[in-house]
């Protein structure tokens, strides 16, 4: 069955949003959102399964998924997102584990700066990003 939008949004109560929020730049409990480079520029998806998979495994539930957003920094890197929930401290040092060993960097977002933050400390305001949603 296929319904139009008028009856879905009568039926939800209100209109459906079709604009995209950066992943990072709102609080969602019990969610982390990270950016991570990709410098060997192969498939995101390929990287992300390598990265999540990187021995020892350290989450204890919970799942990390992607997040279909590019953040292209004005020195031309790029870092797409990821999130995770469930055990939120054991994938974030999942992916920090796999990241060094793969040679990828890691950033987030700081909401009260609207910048992406690089681990070594480097910022950039999203205003000078180039950001893309697939």
């Amino acid at each position: 069955m296929v319904m139009d939008k008028e009856l879905l949004e009568s039926l939800l109560g209100g209109p459906i949003s079709t604009e995209r929020i950066v992943p990072g730049t709102y609080l969602f409990e019990g969610r982390e959102y990270r950016y991570v480079s990709n410098k060997s520029q192969v498939k995101f998806d390929d990287l992300f399964h390598e990265l999540f998979n990187v021995p020892p495994q350290i989450p204890q539930y919970g799942g990390a998924v992607l997040e279909g957003c590019k953040i292209t920094l004005p020195d031309g890197d790029i870092f797409e997102a990821v999130s995770y929930k469930g055990d939120v401290e054991g994938w974030r040092r999942q992916l920090e584990q796999g990241a060094k060993a793969l040679n990828e960097e890691v950033a987030r977002i700081d909401i009260d700066t609207d910048s992406i933050v690089l681990n070594d400390m480097r910022s950039f305001r999203l205003a000078d990003c180039i950001i893309e949603f697939y």
